[in-house]
């Protein structure tokens, strides 16, 4: 590096190497993305020093072409990567640790790198983390005439559409202490953990996931991370600034691709509660809490602004006063459990969503008290605000759970035919011990008969009678367990209709009977309840059950389990009919009975995946 003006030295490109973490930001129709790109180079040099008790400067820049000049001929770099303009500079921030008293001079001393790339109406902008939170404040303020974030669901369809490893969840629905405020959670898949009615209270606010493997992406591989609310894209470091920008082409690629066809759109999380824009329905402020900066995204949390406003509020007096018919509310404040003051407060909407726009109401009985609480909600967006008529207000958005039953998504249409879907057991006997005896002989049309011969490869018994675990179980040859419960349609008619009570009793054994996915619980009641059980292995009757203990033994914590449903009440002509009905909005006294057996389901479901197991429910074709 060279100095090229006082004590300012000049960056290399060639001695870079970013993470890749960037706020996307797309430039206002009708302004001059070179006027963008500057607003945002001037508000990137803004010195925080008199907020941040820090004493900041700059030390170090690069720019590629010239700020604010023509370049004289092509740049290398530019040409390479496609991009249009490319800035950086370093800032160096010096400050006393929070440990040292006033006669230490001991210093902290940190540099942070800031970026800004420019292509077409695209910018990214990498700024250091002590700024991030007063940069995103700027968009919404001072920097919304000039420029604006990346629709949410345009990142969300385009970023997080693969295997999900991390989620940050906010909660979309009223305030209980029977559920948590937000949830964090990491994983293998996370989008099939995520339970319809469940999480159907929370909203998406960032999310890690596997990027696809296209032609077209080089640089840009691995996991991606995005928080929705700010337009923040992670990744990880990059081996050379060429290769970063060559990444950061390929996420202003994706977003184009994107935009140009928005029909094609689509949400990665359907299960999740979506944002609302209009707030006509939105009133009753009653509740609000403080996030917890650990179960943020660094993102969010980095910043020493953040960490300074988050451990006031987090320590003082918040309490809802009085919510209004509309979404605006007041709330006292104070510390120590003493109100220092009141405050109006009310969501303004910003270019994609909203900021909470609060002042004193009145004249606070504590003044320096209730300007610092004052300013920490001003400076930061910890706060989610719970209201009455079901929203909440959360990280720059306003969402709403979902009000419609979510679809069952396991429904598994078989064929029945050869056998009288009305009749469980073999003969309708009632002794258990004749039911064993008689399943599969000449004769049986029932369901006993037709799960016999359905899964007769692998190990299979049946513990039908007293006190039993499920009607069924099972071993498959790829080591799935199943625990399989069975239940006769009330008709045998082909134009039997909805019925929710037919799902009742089963769906209701099903939940109960988990534990028995403990395989110690499980071996030993198997053991216990042998004599005269019906047994099979790859469809040949055996006696006992060692063959099936024996393989039970062999199985692992990672092998999967499931619950099987056996229920043929439902046909498929029906399910079709209702599907069609509910597209077109037509709620009949059918539709309504179908939505309350789907709702059975879903709860179902809930219980049986918290087992580690999933839920199939078997019905007619």
């Amino acid at each position: 590096m060279t100095t090229i003006a006082g004590d300012l030295t000049e960056l290399l490109w060639t001695e870079l190497y970013p993470y890749l973490s960037v706020a996307v930001l797309k430039c206002r129709p009708q302004v001059d993305p070179r006027h963008c790109y500057d607003a945002v180079w001037r508000q990137l040099h803004t010195d925080a020093s008199s907020r941040t008790r820090k004493h900041v400067r700059i030390v170090a820049t690069a720019e590629s072409p010239p700020h604010g000049e023509d370049a004289a001929g092509p740049d290398p770099l530019l040409v390479s990567t496609g991009m249009d303009q490319v800035a950086a500079f370093v800032r160096e921030s010096t400050s006393q640790p929070a440990w040292a008293g006033e006669g230490l001079e001991f210093f902290n001393t940190t540099y942070d790198l800031n970026l800004v790339v420019r292509r077409g109406g695209l910018i990214a902008v990498k700024p250091d983390n002590g700024g991030a939170d007063r940069f995103q404040k700027w968009i919404d303020r001072n920097g919304a005439s000039t420029v604006e974030r990346i629709k949410p669901l345009i990142l969300e369809y385009t970023f997080l559409q693969g295997e999900a490893k991390g989620l940050w969840l906010h909660g979309a629905s009223g305030r209980t202490t029977r559920r948590p405020d937000a949830k964090t959670s990491v994983g293998i898949r996370l989008q099939d953990t995520l339970d319809d009615f469940d999480d159907g209270a929370y909203s998406l606010s960032s999310a890690r996931c596997e990027l696809p493997r296209a032609p077209g992406l080089v640089a840009l591989t691995g996991r991606i991370g995005s928080t929705l609310s700010t337009s923040q894209l992670w990744l990880k470091p990059m081996e050379n600034f060429e290769f970063f920008l060559h990444a950061v082409g390929e996420i202003f690629d994706l977003i184009e691709a994107a935009e140009a066809d928005p029909d094609a759109v689509i949400e990665a999380f359907p299960q999740l509660a979506r944002e609302v824009s209009d707030l006509s329905e939105v009133h009753g402020a009653y509740d609000v809490s403080v996030a917890d900066l650990d179960q943020l995204p660094s993102t969010r949390a980095e910043g020493e602004d953040v960490q300074i406003a988050a451990e006031l509020l987090q320590n003082a007096v918040l309490r809802v006063a009085e919510g209004g018919p509309g979404a605006k509310f007041k709330l006292d404040i104070g510390l120590d459990g003493t109100a220092s003051g009141t405050l109006g407060i009310r969501p303004e909407p910003t270019t994609h969503g909203f900021r909470l726009n609060a002042g004193f109401s009145g004249e606070p009985a504590i003044p320096a008290t209730a300007r610092r609480i004052l300013d920490a909600i001003d400076s930061s967006d910890l706060l989610s605000v719970y209201y009455q008529s079901g929203h909440v207000y959360s990280g720059g958005r306003i969402s709403k759970r979902k009000s419609r039953v979510a679809p069952f998504r396991n429904w598994r249409f078989k064929d029945f035919q050869g056998t009288k879907v009305s009749r469980e057991k073999p003969f309708d006997l009632l002794s258990s011990t004749e039911i064993h005896r008689c399943i599969n002989v000449e004769g049986d049309d029932s369901l006993f008969r037709w799960v016999a011969r359905y899964w007769s490869d692998g190990w299979l018994i049946c513990d039908d009678g007293s006190g039993e675990i499920a009607d069924f179980l099972h071993i498959g040859p790829d080591g799935t367990l199943r625990l399989i419960h069975v239940k006769g349609a009330e008709s045998h008619a082909p134009g039997r209709r909805v019925s929710t009570s037919a799902y009742e009793a089963v769906a209701a054994q099903a939940s109960k009977n988990l534990l028995f996915f403990d395989k110690e619980v499980l071996i030993s009641r198997l053991t216990a309840s042998a004599p005269g059980k019906a047994s099979w292995v790859d469809g040949r009757p055996v006696n006992g059950r060692d063959d099936f203990i024996e393989c039970l033994q062999i199985l692992g914590e990672s092998d999967r389990r499931e619950v099987i449903i056996v229920q043929p009440h439902l046909t498929e002509a029906v399910y079709q009919q209702l599907r069609a009905s509910e597209e077109q909005k037509d709620m009949s006294a059918e539709l309504l009975r179908f939505r309350r057996l789907e709702l059975l389901l879903n709860l179902a479901y809930s219980s049986v995946v918290k087992a580690g197991a999933e839920l199939l429910v078997f019905a007619s074709k």
